[in-house]
């Protein structure tokens, strides 16, 4: 619970700092050339969500750095550059996430513009003269994602990330819009063997209607669709390649309106160290706009450094099986839930494929009876209501990794059934088990 409230505590402060800092910023509105908006979690991709949450109290932090060349420039109806208004454009982005729960976690990015050279729009052309801008901020977002359908368990994910964009920008140099901006993504991605990771990214996002120049009928801030797809593939333990493409269009002229349509591309590497390094990654990346819109480069390039504590307890050792053909299979490592859930944790799974291997390799061990068993906490009817839960998420689990169904059957006792004192923790531990018993 101290945790909690030191965790709320920071929360506040930083929502309240983003609040005095956005107060400070002078009215006015004006496009966005930030369109390269790395996530806070440490995930497969750079821009692209994936479903999974981090652990409870794991966390994220990190920095990308990305320059992006001739982001925004004025050209004539037919296309033909005339002058550049932000042609070179060095920014970092520094992120961060935790996790509330196992199926809940909030992150913020506040994007700082180390170096930017910017030619004044609003001048003679013939008077425009380069300058260079270091150290504006660019508009912070905050984050949270709330996981519907759990990866690690179906191979399919489901989330859902809403968010909201804060005025802290320098929008006179197009580094924000100056206004705040709610949205939200929906996440949907798949496994493929544990080596292909695929997303798909869907969006909207609220913005105050302005028209920022009234020469140009498609120089407007409005409602924008925002869509996007991420692709990870798993070399190694400590190596992946990634491709990302996201293009965000408003919706009022959904796709036919080019300048506010940006739309852009990325490659790169993923490099996660194991051993003593374990939990830091290396990203390095580079692509280019698919289209002409506000904030699409002619190039970009970018590198990230992150540190990701997945809060995981080590693996167990294998299952030690006691007599493969006696009344019991018996096991000596616990079988964690998410608490006071059927759902099983991931740390868990080693455990249960060594108990699928076993029951490949012994095809005369017949039917097996999966057994839940609670302590003594809670009411009779409730324990046996999560024993036989839990019992039947062990059962399916081993029928997904091809464990023939009818091999299986899932039974509950509750807390009728202690192998230890109920009146200590560590008898209560004991208590909370799942057997595995040959009926025949």
């Amino acid at each position: 619970m101290a945790k909690v409230r030191v965790v709320l505590v920071l929360a506040v402060a930083v929502f309240a700092a983003v609040l005095f800092i956005s107060k400070a910023v002078e009215a006015g509105h004006s496009p966005d050339v930030v369109t390269f908006n790395p996530v806070t979690d440490g995930g497969k991709y750079n821009v692209i969500h994936q479903s999974k949450t981090l652990p409870q109290w794991g966390f994220n932090v990190g920095m990308t750095f990305d320059y992006a060349y001739e982001p925004y420039e004025k050209a004539t109806a037919a296309g033909t550059r005339i002058i550049g208004i932000v042609d070179d454009l060095m920014m970092t982005n520094v992120h961060g996430a935790i996790g509330w729960t196992d199926w809940w976690s909030m992150g913020a990015n506040l994007p700082v513009a180390i170096w930017q050279t910017w030619f004044d729009p609003n001048l003679p052309i013939a008077t425009v003269q380069k300058e260079n801008k270091y150290g504006k901020l660019g508009d912070a977002r905050l984050e949270m994602k709330f996981r519907l359908l759990d990866i690690e368990r179906h191979h399919v994910g489901l989330a859902l990330v809403p968010y909201m964009y804060f005025p802290t920008g320098h929008w006179q140099t197009y580094l924000g819009n100056d206004m705040w901006s709610p949205g939200g993504t929906l996440v949907f991605d798949a496994d493929i063997k544990n080596r292909v990771f695929l997303s798909l990214n869907v969006g909207y996002r609220m913005y105050k209607y302005v028209r920022y120049d009234t020469t140009n009928p498609n120089a407007f801030l409005d409602d924008t669709l925002s869509m996007g797809g991420g692709i990870n593939v798993r070399i190694n333990d400590t190596w992946a390649i990634t491709g990302e493409a996201w293009s965000e269009s408003v919706i009022k002229s959904l796709f036919k309106n080019q300048l506010q349509n940006p739309s852009e591309f990325l490659v790169g590497t993923k490099i996660t160290p194991q051993g003593a390094a374990k939990g830091l990654g290396i990203t390095v990346g580079g692509g280019r706009a698919i289209t002409t819109g506000i904030g699409d480069p002619d190039f970009r390039v970018l590198v990230g450094v992150n540190y990701r504590y997945d809060r995981e307890p080590p693996p167990p050792p294998p299952v030690e099986v006691e007599a493969a053909v006696e009344e019991k299979i018996i096991i000596t490592q616990k079988i964690h839930f998410e608490f006071n859930k059927a759902v099983i944790r991931p740390v868990s799974y080693p455990i249960l494929d060594d108990v699928v291997m076993l029951l490949q390799q012994n095809p005369q061990l017949g039917l097996i009876s999966v057994e839940g068993h609670t302590d003594w906490i809670g009411n009779d009817a409730y324990n046996q209501r999560l024993s036989e839960k839990r019992a039947n998420s062990v059962r399916e689990y081993l029928i997904s990794k091809g464990i023939e169904p009818y091999r299986l059957q899932a039974v509950g006792y509750g807390e009728s059934r202690p192998i230890a004192d109920n009146n200590t923790t560590k008898g209560r531990a004991r208590n909370r088990r799942t057997e595995f018993t040959v009926v025949q």
